[in-house]
This record gives C-alpha cells, sequence and structure tokens, in this order.
C-alpha cells in the first residue's frame, strides 16, 4: 500500500495520476509561496524546475519573470497536461517550456541557469549527490539549488533534523557552498528548504 501510493506520487499516471495532481495543487499552496520566497527571483533570470507536478510553482515563477526563461522537466505526461493547462498562457508567450523525461535528456548547455529549483524530489532521488552534481553543471557560478520537501514519514523533530542534515552532506558531496537549511512549520510535518550555491 504504501509502495504503491509511493510510486504514485514519484510519477503519476491515469486517473490516480489525476487525483495525485488535485492533492498536490490543495496541498501546496503554502509550500509554493515559500518556495518562491526562497528563490529571490530577478525578471531576467534563467530557472529551472525539476518535478513541477500540476505546475502550481511554475505559474508563480512565470508571474514573476519579465525578459527570463523558465524550464521545467517531469517523468509524468499527466502532470505536464495538469502543468501545460494551468500555465498555457506563458508557454505561448515562449517565456517557459516543459520537458518530459530525465535530467540527463535536457539538452540545455552548461553554466545556463541562475536558479534550478525542485519540491520533494530529494525524497525520490536514487542518487542524490550525483543528481545534485547534474543540477550543478547547468548553474552559473554563483547560481542556486534550492530543494523544498517535506520529509512526511518523519515522526518527530529530530527524524527531521536529520533528514535536512542527510540533504546538507548531499550538497556538499556535489560541491556546493555557502549551504543553507531552513525549517517551517507546516501541514502534515515541518518542511524544509535547502539553499546551495555553485561555486
Amino acid at each position: 500500500m504504501i509502495a504503491n501510493l509511493y510510486n504514485t506520487f514519484r510519477q503519476p499516471a491515469g486517473y490516480a495520476g489525476k487525483l495525485a495532481g488535485c492533492l498536490m495543487s490543495l496541498k501546496s499552496k503554502s509550500r509554493t509561496d515559500w518556495t518562491v520566497e526562497q528563490l529571490n527571483i530577478q525578471p531576467y533570470q534563467h530557472i529551472l524546475e525539476v518535478g513541477y507536478g500540476p505546475g502550481n510553482t511554475l505559474q508563480e515563477v512565470a508571474r514573476r519573470l519579465k525578459v527570463g526563461f523558465l524550464a521545467g522537466i517531469d517523468h509524468s505526461i499527466e502532470m505536464y497536461q495538469q502543468a501545460y493547462r494551468r500555465n498555457k498562457r506563458f508557454i505561448q508567450q515562449q517565456l517557459l517550456q516543459l520537458h518530459i523525461g530525465d535530467l540527463n535528456e535536457l539538452s540545455y548547455p552548461p553554466h545556463y541557469f541562475h536558479t534550478i529549483y525542485g519540491s520533494d524530489i530529494h525524497l525520490y532521488l536514487k542518487e542524490p549527490q550525483l543528481e545534485f552534481m547534474r543540477l550543478s553543471s547547468l548553474l552559473k557560478s554563483r547560481g542556486k539549488l534550492v530543494m523544498v520537501f517535506q520529509p512526511w514519514m518523519a515522526r518527530n523533530e529530530k527524524t527531521i533534523q536529520q533528514a535536512g542534515e542527510r540533504i546538507r552532506e548531499d550538497y556538499l558531496a556535489a560541491g556546493l557552498t555557502d549551504i543553507r537549511i531552513e525549517y517551517r512549520d507546516m501541514h502534515p510535518v515541518t518542511c524544509i528548504a535547502a539553499i546551495g550555491f555553485k561555486p
């Protein structure tokens, strides 16, 4: 049961995927706001979201860009469809490009993005240090990597703190510097933001 639920949210598809997208949209407003706050968006920036889900955060980021560029990648066709519908205006304005697939399928050149961010994807990465290294290669010098996630299996604050320290270690192993871990009380479990910079 837990494994099925995990897989549904990792790569939503079909009716269950539509339901997962609706649930993500309903629960994510406060987390979306906090994520956008961590990004400190400038209107000229190039920004990438990894695991865009139903596209709520993409929408909020796109609204803040004027002459910049926003891209998103997700595994799920169902999430792509929801995100496309939600952000069709920005896609037509060529402000936003949506992709389906893996990070290594992205065709953007190295040092292209000012900021890369994701929500909960750290929980699903098999080799987070390797994935963070790939993301770092896409960042400009002093570019920022922001991962926001809720360790929903955490049973107490100690476990949450341990989750924060694990991602700090993964950031360090990926070569990121000036790492900051932030915590925010949020339903149903404390939310963690990990911010690191490419040297």
